[in-house]
Parts: C-alpha cells; structure tokens; sequence
C-alpha cells in the first residue's frame, strides 16, 4: 500500500510540474496520458493521482465534454485552475525564502514556473550550505575553481548551467568569478627587448588576423617593435589584460599600435581594445589600404557609429572622407588588401609615432 501510495505521489508531482510551465487555459485528457507514454504506469494510478489535483482544484472538469467512460472516470476536457497552482507555488517560494540563506535571491522564480525551480533546488540547498558555512568569497577565483566549491565540479559553471543557475539567484556577480581568458598568442622581438632601456617605451603591434600575424612575424626583428600580438578577432578584447603577466616589462611603457580590417566589426573591436589599453590605429597600414578601391560586401553588419567616428579621428581630412564614404557604400578593406611584401615594407620602415586624434 505504501509503495501504491507513493507512485500516486509521483505521478501526481510530474502532473504537476507539467501544469507549472502549460500555457494555455484547457487541455486534453490526452495531454495528459501522454506524458506518461514511457512509462509504466497503471490507468488506475493516473486516475487517482488526476482525480487528487480535482479535489486540489488544480483541475476542473468541463462538464460539456463529458467522460472518458473507463473507472474510474476522468473528464476528456479540462479546465487549469491556475489561480490555485500559482497560490501554492507562490507560498513554496516564500517558504523557501525564509528556509535558505538571505543572499539567495528567488524573485526570478515567481515568472519561471516550478519545473525549473525543481531543476535548480538541489544546487541552491548545496549553495545554501556552503553560504552559511563560509559565506560569500572575499577574493576572485576562476572559474573551474568556484564551480569545484560550490558544485563539486569543476565544469559545472562554464558548461553544466551553474552560470544561469547563478544569475537567476542574483548571485554571479557576488561569488567574484574570475574570467578565464585564452593565453594571449604573441612573438618576442627578444633582442630588441635586452637592449631597450629599463625606462624606455616598448612598441607593440596587435593584428587582427592570422594571415596578417604569419605574413609579419618573419621581420619582427627587422622592425622597432617589441611584440607582434595575434589579436585572433574577438578575443583579443579579453585577453590583452594578460600582457603584462606574459610579457613583464617594469618601468617600461608599453605602446599598443592596432591594424585590422576596415569594416564595422575590426572598428568596434579596435574601439573596445583600445579602451583596455590605449591601443591607437597603426595609420601606415590603414593609410596603405585606403589608397586603394575598396570591395564590396558588408552591407549586413551591425553598425557601431560611435566606434566608426572615434577611429576616423586619427586621420586627416582627405582619408577620414575617403574611410566613411566606403562604409556608407557597404565597402570595406580586409587586411589581405596589402600583399605581404607590401606589410612588411610598411612595417619596416612606417613613421610610427603615438599618434593622437587630429579632432
């Protein structure tokens, strides 16, 4: 009897649970012995476990669509009472409130539904406990680490829901997770290095593409540069702040020079590293590239205007006419532009000088 008793129970909570996230204001008998397709489960079990959500008034029968005729009898059509279920959900959620700890916040709940409230309760009780135990971190760890604190698993925030399970408690920003960045990919112009003054500039150029990284590397130590930086698009945004742990340099100052492709994108990702580490433009590239006719075929990006004109700043008139003239047109000049030679030419023997924006 115990054990009837508690598959009742089970198929009562996974009728439930369905009901939480069901959207709509009747169903179909059929909805629901369809969830249970798989399983094995007697007619009589579901009969019960329906007929105890009646009594609940989680269920009203439509009287006009009458009875499916087995015994016992079910409605064919039923009416959610949704008033009752969201009464009970909201009072589980506030009983929850005052069960777990201050800093887990449950709001995000009340407009999820229970199904994911199930889904996520076992992680907030095991967040719950490591709160009242050791409290909220002082110091940033990354993110296999907090993830093996909190969870026992180390992938559990970057590839087990952790981060949303977090962000839906409102407790992401609070645990100080540190952002694991790829290693910066990068090339030493060594001997120039050794022989810089301890209290000189050092001269580094970023590159947003690996062509352009391959076509420069075999002349970094013909130029004045201290580093070729592989800026590999995107990424290049979070993991330049690594610099100063891969390449130390006390007492120096670093200059960050940046050569891209000319279209929206390579503008937005100049503008977002430049605002990381004062990168400005390396005019001798862009300069060579706007020399020539431009391509077409970018008309589908997303604009980034505000980028667009902080970028044009640093070139004269003549060029800053010629730069916004070929987007307006949906041109755009790709690093591939200038031929290899023609990169390394520039790279050897262009003025480069801390250029400041002429407006």
């Amino acid at each position: 009897m115990d054990n009837e008793r508690a598959r009742i129970s089970g198929i009562r909570e996974k009728l439930l649970s369905w009901l939480q996230t069901y959207g709509k204001a009747t169903l179909q008998l059929e909805q629901l012995i369809a969830l249970f397709e798989h399983d094995s489960v007697q007619y009589r079990e579901f009969a019960e476990a329906v007929a105890a959500l009646e009594t609940e008034g989680l269920l009203v029968p439509v009287g006009a669509a009458g009875r499916n005729g087995k015994r016992p009898s079910l409605a064919n059509r039923y009416r959610v009472g949704t008033g009752k279920l969201n009464r009970d959900y909201r009072h589980r959620l506030q009983q929850l409130r005052l069960a777990l700890h201050p800093d887990i916040g449950l709001d995000a709940y009340f407009g999820l539904g229970e199904a994911i409230l199930e889904a996520d309760l076992p992680w907030l009780e095991r967040i719950d406990r490591r709160l009242r135990t050791e409290g909220l971190p002082r110091e940033p760890a990354n993110a296999p680490e907090r993830s093996f604190e909190l969870a026992g698993d180390e992938k559990w925030l970057t590839e087990g829901g952790g981060r949303a399970v977090l962000e839906r408690i409102g407790l992401w920003d609070k645990l100080l997770v540190q952002p694991a960045y790829e290693p910066l990919m990068l090339a030493v112009n060594t001997a120039l290095l050794a022989s810089a003054p301890s209290d000189g500039a050092c001269l580094h150029l970023i590159v947003e593409n690996k062509t352009t990284f391959h076509a420069l590397l075999p002349v970094l130590g013909e130029t004045s540069f201290h580093t070729l930086i592989y800026g590999c698009g995107n990424k290049i945004v979070g993991n330049i702040g690594l610099f100063p742990q891969q390449v130390p340099l006390p007492g120096r100052t670093s200059v960050f020079y940046y050569f891209g492709d000319i279209d929206h994108s390579g503008i937005g990702i100049w503008q977002e590293v430049a605002a990381r580490c004062g990168a400005i433009p390396a005019l001798p590239f862009y300069e060579a590239c706007l020399s020539r006719p431009w391509p077409s075929g970018k008309t589908n990006q997303p604009r980034r205007d505000g980028a667009v004109e902080e970028f044009a700043g640093y070139f004269p008139p003549e060029q800053r006419d010629r730069l916004h003239a070929c987007l307006r047109a949906g041109g755009y000049y790709p690093q591939e532009t200038l031929t290899t030679q023609e990169l390394r030419s520039i790279w050897r023997n262009g003025l480069w000088k801390a250029w400041k924006p002429l407006t």
